[in-house]
């Protein structure tokens, strides 16, 4: 399964492919923050790895990320199975020390649907979980997905940003969101929805930084 949080021009820093000479030493060490968390090691193939760079002045920095796919495989009841993905995720998370602060879960937008909803993606359940971790002033951001297809595959995989050294702050969250308490969330409530659902406060880091002027992106709730 294809998760679409993952870029396709991700470098795989492990096997020596350097993004840019834009790169710093601390975007390699912010790099190597997200690789030692515990969850990475239980990655079911090599993890999609790429440090934050920039390309030029005039444009924003490309944030730092690593993706670990922690399942993928066939599902006889791949809603259902998304869902318990996506718990085990929330849990992974939440013992390696990030605080998950956001869920949103997601019905799949049927082929044959005369009217789909706009959120959603095709014929796929979507069960997520936004989480955050400081660790020496900088603001890490997670998401951990629960995949299910209605052709009957199930996937869970966790993707984490680091901020780019060339940006104005590396706390991007200096109002930390509030932790979500354990159990009270979309993801965890045991049903399925049948319209969009989302807890918490939703702020999510994006792929790419800020400018140098510090400017911020359009939408609010992005960072």
């Amino acid at each position: 399964m294809t998760r679409r949080f993952l870029l396709a021009s991700t470098c795989l820093l492990l096997s020596g492919c350097f993004a840019s000479s834009a790169t710093t030493q601390a975007d390699h060490e912010r790099l190597e923050v997200m690789l030692s968390q515990p969850f990475v090691r239980e990655a079911i193939k090599k993890p999609a790895a790429r440090a934050a760079f920039q390309k030029s002045d005039k444009l924003p920095a490309t944030r730092g990320v690593v993706t670990a796919v922690l399942a993928d495989q066939p599902a006889a009841a791949p809603a259902d199975d998304a869902r318990q993905w996506a718990v085990k995720g929330m849990r992974k998370l939440r013992d390696s020390g990030w605080t998950v602060y956001a869920t949103v879960c997601l019905p799949p937008r049927k082929s044959d649907d005369p009217n789909p909803p706009q959120d959603g993606a095709w014929d796929t359940w979507s069960f997520a979980a936004h989480a955050y971790k400081i660790v020496d002033g900088v603001s890490y951001f997670a998401i951990a997905e629960g995949l299910g297809q209605l052709s009957g595959s199930v996937e869970l995989s966790i993707e984490m940003r680091a901020p780019s050294s060339h940006e104005p702050v590396s706390d991007l969250l200096p109002e930390r969101p509030p932790a979500l308490p354990a159990g009270a969330s979309c993801v965890e409530a045991g049903s399925l929805p049948t319209k969009k659902v989302a807890n918490g406060t939703g702020v999510i880091i994006g792929e790419s930084g800020r400018d140098q002027a510090g400017k911020e992106p359009q939408n609010d709730n992005v960072r």
